[in-house]
């Protein structure tokens, strides 16, 4: 009846049936096998012998030990049967000939308890050779090194509490020197449980820390991004050739010199033989205007290419004459110009004043018209620049340039 309910009761199927064991992990698997026979109450056969029948013994003490025999019998088969059911298919099909659960139960802990009796020794050398990094979390890497020391006491060896919070002090990564020279001067012992907790909330403080000053960069590299940029030129298009090196977009005037019709100017074509200049005289490329040898095309530059008080939206753009270049200003208003000598035309203002972006005004002397010209052997003219001679840099008005419909 014992046996019956140990196959058909509750208990026949449930969750304390151990992993299949493959070779690894022996002690673990060893562990819930044992509580997995306790449970199917059939463990007692791999620790007793099968009853033995005196000789002298009476007829009732042999039909009583009859029965306990073959009970044993029973349990036996089913202890040697469910360790095999627990094992990989290569490994059942070795230990399968053995007679008894005993036997084979005696054949694994010889065979892998033998190879697992060298694992102390590599428990104890990844336990001090184990050093915690940047890249992964503190926290995470303390509870591996606890798992390693769970190791080690699983062996036999036994570790002090004191001692494993030492250690994992000492392995704390090279960005925690301060930290952890906080801790080690704690003149009080603390539990692991109390260092992992203090752990957790220095990573948590330093991961707010790290966002604060990623914002705060992120802020200051906004407002930088728009406080100006140089002028130079890049071929018969613009490009933009600034040291983040953003493809701005770039705008333009049609290769029709005397419509007045504003269109966007495609982005050069990439020439993969390193052709980057077209000549604006004869109109060939690998070579720039003032180094054509073809002088018998005549393209002179029309000074009414720009009406508007605008240029093309372009970075790093150098003039002919300018000194420091000129420098788009997305907050500034109107053009401004610090050199006299650069107007082309040019009317005195009386007191005049200027508002600049640090609430101070300047003067101004003078407006007029500036007229750049390019290497490239184009003309550009910026209608009613403030003339300020207190300036440092040479400004185009970004307001001007969206206002006329460049982007």
């Amino acid at each position: 009846m014992a046996l019956v309910d140990n196959i058909t009761g509750p208990n026949s199927f449930d969750l304390s049936r151990p992993f299949r064991f493959d070779g690894t992990n022996f002690k673990r698997w060893q562990t819930k096998m044992e509580f997995f026979l306790t449970v199917k109450k059939v463990a007692h056969v791999l620790k007793e012998d099968i009853p033995v029948v005196p000789e002298e013994a009476e007829k009732e003490e042999r039909e009583k030990l009859a029965m306990d025999i073959a009970l044993w019998n029973d349990n036996d088969y089913l202890c040697k049967h469910f360790i095999l059911g627990g094992l990989s298919d290569d490994l059942y099909d070795y230990y399968i000939p053995y007679k008894s659960a005993k036997l084979v139960w005696q054949a694994l802990k010889k065979k892998y308890d033998t190879e697992e009796a060298g694992t102390k020794k590599y428990a104890v050398s990844r336990y001090l050779k184990y050093q915690m990094t940047d890249d992964k979390s503190v926290e995470s890497q303390s509870h591996e090194i606890q798992k390693i020391a769970h190791e080690i006491i699983t062996e036999g060896m036994p570790l002090d509490e004191q001692f494993q919070v030492a250690v994992i002090i000492d392995k704390l990564p090279p960005s925690w020197k301060d930290f952890k020279n906080v801790l080690r001067h704690k003149t009080k012992e603390f539990s692991l449980e109390s260092l992992i907790t203090r752990l957790r909330i220095e990573e948590e403080a330093r991961k707010q820390d790290q966002n604060e000053e990623v914002l705060a960069l992120s802020s200051h590299s906004t407002r930088k991004k728009f406080s100006g940029a140089v002028l130079k030129p890049s071929g018969s298009n613009f490009k933009n050739q600034n040291r983040n090196g953003n493809k701005a977009k770039i705008t333009g005037r049609n290769k029709n010199w005397n419509s007045k019709k504003v269109q966007y100017a495609k982005p050069p074509a990439k020439n993969d033989s390193g052709n980057l200049f077209i000549c604006f005289k004869c109109g060939k490329p690998g070579h720039m205007a003032r180094k054509c040898r073809n002088q018998s095309v005549d393209h002179t530059p029309q000074a009414n290419m720009v009406e508007d008080p605008l240029v093309a939206v372009l970075t790093e753009v150098t003039m002919i004459g300018g000194s420091d270049g000129w420098w788009v200003d997305t907050g500034a208003s109107r053009h401004v110009c610090y050199d006299r000598a650069m107007f082309k035309t040019y009317t005195n203002a009386d007191n005049k004043k200027v508002l600049l972006g640090d609430s101070h005004t300047t003067t101004v002397a003078g407006t007029g018209d500036v007229e750049l010209r390019f290497t490239s052997g184009r003309t550009l003219i910026l209608k009613d620049v403030m003339h300020t001679p207190e300036m440092r840099k040479n400004l185009v008005s970004g307001f001007l340039l969206n206002k006329a419909g460049f982007t």
